[in-house]
Protein backbone atom coordinates (compact mmCIF):
# COMPACT_ATOMS: atom_id res chain seq x y z
CA UNK A 1 0.00 0.00 0.00
CA UNK A 2 3.03 2.96 1.04
CA UNK A 3 4.54 1.63 -2.36
CA UNK A 4 1.26 2.10 -4.36
CA UNK A 5 0.85 5.49 -2.68
CA UNK A 6 4.75 6.42 -3.53
CA UNK A 7 4.15 5.36 -6.95
CA UNK A 8 0.82 7.38 -7.47
CA UNK A 9 1.75 10.50 -6.06
CA UNK A 10 5.27 10.24 -7.71
CA UNK A 11 4.18 9.77 -10.67
CA UNK A 12 1.57 12.45 -11.05
CA UNK A 13 3.74 14.91 -9.69
CA UNK A 14 6.02 13.96 -12.10
CA UNK A 15 4.10 14.02 -15.03
CA UNK A 16 2.68 17.40 -14.26
CA UNK A 17 6.23 18.54 -13.54
CA UNK A 18 5.82 19.47 -10.20
CA UNK A 19 9.12 17.71 -8.97
CA UNK A 20 12.62 18.31 -8.75
CA UNK A 21 15.70 16.32 -9.43
CA UNK A 22 16.28 16.12 -5.49
CA UNK A 23 12.24 15.65 -4.79
CA UNK A 24 12.36 12.34 -7.12
CA UNK A 25 15.35 10.77 -5.46
CA UNK A 26 13.56 11.82 -2.19
CA UNK A 27 10.28 10.02 -3.37
CA UNK A 28 12.56 6.71 -5.15
CA UNK A 29 13.75 6.46 -1.56
CA UNK A 30 10.34 6.49 0.18
CA UNK A 31 8.68 4.14 -2.57
CA UNK A 32 11.26 1.57 -2.05
CA UNK A 33 11.65 1.31 1.68
CA UNK A 34 -22.81 16.84 -6.91
CA UNK A 35 -24.43 18.76 -8.26
CA UNK A 36 -25.93 17.72 -12.06
CA UNK A 37 -26.22 19.45 -14.86
CA UNK A 38 -28.14 23.03 -14.80
CA UNK A 39 -31.65 23.17 -16.15
CA UNK A 40 -31.19 26.04 -18.00
CA UNK A 41 -28.02 27.87 -20.25
CA UNK A 42 -28.87 31.18 -18.30
CA UNK A 43 -28.28 29.08 -14.72
CA UNK A 44 -25.20 27.36 -16.51
CA UNK A 45 -23.86 30.86 -16.96
CA UNK A 46 -24.66 33.03 -13.70
CA UNK A 47 -23.00 29.87 -12.54
CA UNK A 48 -19.89 30.23 -13.64
CA UNK A 49 -20.19 34.33 -13.78
CA UNK A 50 -19.78 33.73 -9.80
CA UNK A 51 -17.23 31.29 -10.11
CA UNK A 52 -13.27 32.13 -8.33
CA UNK A 53 -10.20 30.74 -10.59
CA UNK A 54 -8.40 31.78 -7.11
CA UNK A 55 -10.61 28.91 -5.35
CA UNK A 56 -10.44 26.50 -7.79
CA UNK A 57 -6.62 26.72 -8.42
CA UNK A 58 -6.34 26.87 -4.28
CA UNK A 59 -8.14 23.37 -4.09
CA UNK A 60 -5.81 21.41 -6.84
CA UNK A 61 -3.00 22.85 -5.12
CA UNK A 62 -4.16 20.96 -1.92
CA UNK A 63 -4.24 17.67 -4.29
CA UNK A 64 -1.12 18.44 -5.43
CA UNK A 65 0.45 19.15 -2.16
CA UNK A 66 -1.03 16.42 -0.07
CA UNK A 67 -0.31 13.47 -2.42
CA UNK A 68 3.65 15.27 -2.69
CA UNK A 69 3.42 14.75 1.16
CA UNK A 70 2.20 11.25 1.11
CA UNK A 71 4.56 10.01 -1.65
CA UNK A 72 7.28 11.57 0.26
CA UNK A 73 6.53 10.65 3.88
CA UNK A 74 4.87 7.04 2.45
CA UNK A 75 1.59 7.65 4.78
CA UNK A 76 -1.05 5.97 2.92
CA UNK A 77 -2.98 5.67 6.32
CA UNK A 78 -3.75 9.30 5.92
CA UNK A 79 -5.49 9.53 2.28
CA UNK A 80 -8.83 8.79 3.45
CA UNK A 81 -8.57 12.08 5.74
CA UNK A 82 -7.27 14.08 3.18
CA UNK A 83 -9.27 12.70 0.49
CA UNK A 84 -12.47 13.93 2.75
CA UNK A 85 -10.51 17.51 3.71
CA UNK A 86 -10.72 18.22 -0.14
CA UNK A 87 -14.66 16.67 -0.59
CA UNK A 88 -15.52 18.98 2.42
CA UNK A 89 -12.93 21.70 1.20
CA UNK A 90 -15.06 21.48 -2.54
CA UNK A 91 -18.51 21.32 -1.05
CA UNK A 92 -17.56 24.58 1.15
CA UNK A 93 -16.62 26.36 -2.11
CA UNK A 94 -19.44 24.75 -4.70
CA UNK A 95 -22.28 25.84 -1.70
CA UNK A 96 -20.87 29.76 -2.13
CA UNK A 97 -20.46 29.15 -5.94
CA UNK A 98 -16.86 30.10 -6.03
CA UNK A 99 -16.39 27.36 -8.29
CA UNK A 100 -18.50 26.25 -10.87
CA UNK A 101 -20.30 22.80 -11.55
CA UNK A 102 -18.34 21.32 -14.25
CA UNK A 103 -14.88 22.08 -11.98
CA UNK A 104 -16.77 20.43 -9.24
CA UNK A 105 -17.61 17.37 -10.75
CA UNK A 106 -14.03 16.67 -12.07
CA UNK A 107 -12.43 17.75 -8.99
CA UNK A 108 -14.90 14.97 -7.30
CA UNK A 109 -13.72 12.60 -9.80
CA UNK A 110 -10.18 13.37 -9.28
CA UNK A 111 -10.92 12.32 -5.95
CA UNK A 112 -13.17 9.15 -6.86
CA UNK A 113 -9.85 7.77 -9.04
CA UNK A 114 -7.19 8.24 -6.18
CA UNK A 115 -9.45 6.56 -3.89
CA UNK A 116 -10.09 3.72 -6.24
CA UNK A 117 -6.52 3.09 -7.41
CA UNK A 118 -4.91 3.91 -3.86
CA UNK A 119 -7.59 2.08 -1.56
CA UNK A 120 -7.03 -2.01 -1.69
CA UNK A 121 -9.64 -4.50 -2.56
CA UNK A 122 -8.42 -7.50 -1.02
CA UNK A 123 -11.69 -9.57 -1.63
CA UNK A 124 -11.66 -9.03 -5.71
CA UNK A 125 -15.58 -7.57 -4.86
CA UNK A 126 -15.00 -4.40 -6.66
CA UNK A 127 -12.34 -4.88 -9.27
CA UNK A 128 -15.19 -4.78 -11.86
CA UNK A 129 -16.12 -1.16 -11.09
CA UNK A 130 -12.44 -0.10 -10.34
CA UNK A 131 -11.33 -1.44 -13.28
CA UNK A 132 -14.17 0.04 -15.13
CA UNK A 133 -13.58 3.54 -13.22
CA UNK A 134 -9.95 3.56 -13.90
CA UNK A 135 -9.63 2.40 -17.48
CA UNK A 136 -12.59 4.87 -18.49
CA UNK A 137 -10.62 7.81 -16.96
CA UNK A 138 -7.70 7.14 -18.22
CA UNK A 139 -9.23 6.76 -22.07
CA UNK A 140 -10.99 9.72 -21.30
CA UNK A 141 -7.83 12.01 -20.71
CA UNK A 142 -5.18 10.40 -22.63
CA UNK A 143 -7.30 8.87 -25.35
CA UNK A 144 -6.12 5.65 -25.29
CA UNK A 145 -6.93 2.05 -23.41
CA UNK A 146 -3.26 1.93 -21.69
CA UNK A 147 -4.58 0.82 -18.32
CA UNK A 148 -6.77 -1.87 -19.66
CA UNK A 149 -4.55 -3.18 -22.19
CA UNK A 150 -1.86 -3.47 -18.64
CA UNK A 151 -4.49 -5.47 -17.44
CA UNK A 152 -5.34 -2.97 -14.52
CA UNK A 153 -2.22 -4.26 -12.51
CA UNK A 154 1.34 -3.39 -11.58
CA UNK A 155 3.48 0.52 -11.57
CA UNK A 156 2.68 0.57 -15.73
CA UNK A 157 -1.16 0.78 -15.10
CA UNK A 158 -0.76 2.94 -12.17
CA UNK A 159 1.29 5.48 -14.09
CA UNK A 160 -0.93 5.59 -17.07
CA UNK A 161 -3.55 6.42 -14.20
CA UNK A 162 -1.30 8.73 -12.44
CA UNK A 163 -0.40 10.78 -15.84
CA UNK A 164 -4.34 10.83 -16.62
CA UNK A 165 -4.34 12.67 -13.32
CA UNK A 166 -1.47 14.96 -14.14
CA UNK A 167 -3.51 15.70 -17.26
CA UNK A 168 -6.95 16.74 -15.38
CA UNK A 169 -4.77 18.76 -13.28
CA UNK A 170 -3.75 20.80 -16.34
CA UNK A 171 -6.57 20.70 -17.62
CA UNK A 172 -8.96 21.98 -14.79
CA UNK A 173 -6.13 24.48 -14.38
CA UNK A 174 -6.76 25.84 -17.97
CA UNK A 175 -10.15 25.58 -17.50
CA UNK A 176 -9.74 28.33 -14.66
CA UNK A 177 -7.25 30.73 -16.37
CA UNK A 178 -9.85 30.99 -19.30
CA UNK A 179 -13.18 31.26 -16.94
CA UNK A 180 -13.06 35.25 -18.06
CA UNK A 181 -12.67 34.55 -21.44
CA UNK A 182 -15.13 31.83 -21.71
CA UNK A 183 -17.65 34.54 -19.96
CA UNK A 184 -16.64 36.81 -23.13
CA UNK A 185 -16.98 34.45 -25.97
CA UNK A 186 -20.47 33.44 -24.35
CA UNK A 187 -21.40 36.69 -25.03
CA UNK A 188 -20.06 37.07 -28.73
CA UNK A 189 -22.02 34.21 -29.40
CA UNK A 190 -25.38 35.20 -27.44
CA UNK A 191 -25.20 38.50 -29.82
CA UNK A 192 -24.56 36.47 -32.95
CA UNK A 193 -27.72 34.37 -32.70
CA UNK A 194 -29.96 37.11 -31.31
CA UNK A 195 -28.78 38.85 -34.51
CA UNK A 196 -31.23 38.76 -37.51
CA UNK A 197 -29.59 37.16 -40.46
CA UNK A 198 -28.40 39.00 -43.48
CA UNK A 199 -30.30 38.50 -46.39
Amino acid sequence: MIRKIGILGFAILLAAGFMTAQDTAMVAQNSAASGGPADTTALVREDSNRASAATGTALLDLFIDHLRDMAQRGTPETLETRLQEMMAAANKARTAKTIDAVFFSRFNRMLAITKLVATPDSSGILAPVIDSELSDFVQDKLGHAGFREEGGKGPKAINYVATALAEEIIDLQIYLDNLGRRQALQKKIDERMSTPAKK
